[in-house]
């Protein structure tokens, strides 16, 4: 990694990074707080992004360079004409960017959600044969029961902000799902019997980006993790929820879900409510309140798809009954 530069802004640093690499700089424009799109004399359009420490980085580098060895090459690539520099306690790297199609890609589409769920498995099978050779993933447990039991204790301290907008009995059912898949968990961790693989962590439909080629690509690899695959399966399966009606046919119906049709951790974690604890918590923590799409979006799918989650949960209840 080139030498630190303190101070400044994320620009000024960027434009004295280049400088002294006599690089031309024609414009930077800002994709999002920590994310510069520059654009050289020449022509050349890189990515400048912000990592939260030199580990970050390290891992991330590492791993997707190690991922295209292995077949994956479904996303960025670290710039090697450009090194990765420190920058106010967090590390600046350069990706190569890719120029997205006209059209996003989107949960809304059936098919669509298919493709996405594809590419995942195709990362999870790489990522599977060089896990041993990844020496910058910290080799540890992954407790994402203990992650859902803080995040239902968090929903349900902050009951009292949330009063004004949830009614009391739609609160409390939904504390009391989350409970229930817990207690139905019976104290096992998630995939315990599972060999991990490099799991993405904010399968966000964002987190795909469509090439302008039409070629679908994972992009922020941010929470990566090593993990039993089916973590990443059930964030993805639960954030198709609300796009497909809350049809747990669908879901089972998808080729890379149909080994889950029998197992009970996946069908747990499918009625553990986790983007109502998430989505609440976070507008909780961060003061979102006067985001007034953010909240529209979340009565809709809190109150107006109450009732088709209500009998998704209960079909989950009675599949588990069976099982």
């Amino acid at each position: 990694m080139s030498g630190k530069r303190a101070g400044g802004t994320l620009k000024g640093c960027l434009l004295s990074y280049f400088n002294q690499l006599n690089v031309s700089i024609r414009k930077m424009t800002q994709i999002k707080p920590g994310l510069m799109l520059v654009q050289t004399e020449k022509g050349r359009l890189i990515v400048a992004k912000q990592f939260k420490n030199e580990s970050s980085l390290l891992m991330q580098m590492e791993f997707l360079t190690f991922l295209r060895e292995a077949g994956f090459h479904r996303s960025y690539t670290f710039s090697e004409a450009f090194p990765p520099f420190g920058y106010a306690g967090s590390s600046i790297g350069f990706l190569t960017y890719i120029q997205p199609h006209e059209k996003a890609f989107s949960y809304r589409n059936k098919e669509e959600r298919l493709e996405g769920l594809l590419l995942l498995k195709k990362m999870h099978a790489a990522s599977k044969r060089v896990s041993h050779l990844l020496s910058h993933v910290p080799d540890q447990p992954f407790n994402q029961v203990g992650k859902w039991k803080e995040r239902l204790a968090e929903f349900k301290s902050n009951e009292t902000i949330i009063k004004p907008f949830i009614p009391e009995a739609v609160f409390q059912e939904y504390v009391s799902m989350g409970k229930w898949a817990l207690e139905g968990l019976l104290g096992e961790e998630i995939g315990n019997r599972d060999e991990p693989v490099i799991i993405h962590g904010d399968l966000a439909h964002h987190n795909f980006l469509r090439r302008n080629d039409g070629k679908l690509f994972m992009i922020d690899f941010d929470l990566m993790a090593r993990a039993p695959a089916i973590i990443d399966d059930l964030q993805y399966a639960n954030r198709l929820l609300v796009y497909n009606g809350y049809s747990i046919e669908e879901i089972l119906g998808m080729l890379p879900f149909r080994e889950y049709r029998h197992h009970r951790h996946f069908m747990m974690g499918l009625a553990y409510p986790t983007d109502i604890y998430r989505e609440w918590n976070r507008v909780c923590r961060e003061n979102l309140w006067t985001d007034r799409r953010r909240m529209k979006s979340m009565y809709d799918h809190t109150l107006n798809d109450f009732q088709e989650r209500r009998r998704f949960f209960k079909k989950i209840k009675r599949t588990v009954a069976g099982l």
